[in-house]
């Protein structure tokens, strides 16, 4: 879901600055090191010969010249690692520099801006190459879908849905307070780990992070000092690695037991890291 396509064209999801600035940040990081390192070096520069398919190594300092001798040992390494951290620094000044540059000037853009910078009446008559991040989250909301069947359990969200647990409103609340698109127990096919065939589950939630486009499914485990239910648990959790599911990158799961209920802080930091 986060690729943008028209009639075989695509593009991805422009993070290229956000990836630019983490590499500034880095780069910084690394020529502070790099400055720091050179300040302590020794005075000079190191300079290789070879007499009878033997090293030496000679010491430039100024316009003087000096040979060391093989007990130098210590020196003509901190030379070496000199002359290899001036080179490395030149570069990545060079490096910081293009990059700099690149998020001074560059502007993302996907076509959204362009989209609705036209009229209503333009806007009809056109298929987009990226619909806006707003028209995108309400196509993805829209979808019909059949879920699990549930009897009234009295448990309501705030949009007013019908949910199986105190923990799934917590749940649900806060992805709706955080503007989250989610569907509720929708369906997914999900390969077992010790056969070939497939079984289909209802996830507890399947959200969107709308800023990146791509989906998560955030299960939530009620009843975790119980061994059976645990246990279950743990071969769902399975059955989701193995068809591509992996926490952080997809998948997100809660978990209690009667001792430790579910944190509703908790259920913020995971939404606010992997879903806005």
């Amino acid at each position: 879901m986060n690729m943008m396509k028209i009639d075989g064209c695509a593009l991805s999801v422009d993070c290229i600055l956000s990836q630019a600035q983490k590499r500034i940040d880095e780069l910084q990081q690394v020529i502070d090191f790099l400055q720091m390192q050179l300040e302590k070096a020794p005075e000079g520069t190191l300079y290789s010969t070879s007499s009878h398919s033997q090293a030496q190594w000679q010491r430039i300092v100024g316009s003087k010249r000096s040979y060391l001798s093989k007990g130098k040992t210590k020196l003509i390494r901190a030379l070496a690692q000199k002359k290899y951290n001036t080179l490395l620094l030149d570069d990545f000044k060079r490096q910081r520099s293009v990059l700099d540059q690149l998020v001074n000037s560059y502007v993302p853009q996907n076509g959204e801006k362009i989209f609705m910078s036209m009229g209503d009446r333009l806007r009809e008559q056109i298929v987009p190459l990226n619909i806006p991040d707003s028209d995108f989250a309400d196509l993805w909301q829209s979808l019909r879908y059949k879920g699990k069947t549930i009897e009234n359990t009295g448990l309501l969200t705030a949009k007013g849905e019908c949910v199986r647990s105190k923990s799934e409103i917590i749940i649900a609340d806060v992805l709706a307070s955080l503007g989250i698109p989610y569907r509720y127990e929708f369906p997914h096919e999900l390969k077992c780990v010790e056969s070939s065939r497939c079984v289909k589950v209802y996830s507890d939630f399947t959200c969107l992070n709308v800023r990146t486009r791509k989906e998560f499914v955030w299960e939530h485990f009620g009843m975790m000092d119980d061994a059976e239910y645990a246990q279950n648990a743990v071969v769902k959790i399975e059955m989701y690695q193995n068809s591509g599911y992996f926490l952080g990158d997809n998948f997100i799961f809660t978990m209690e037991s009667r001792d430790k209920p579910l944190n509703s802080q908790m259920v913020q930091k995971l939404a606010k890291k992997y879903l806005v």
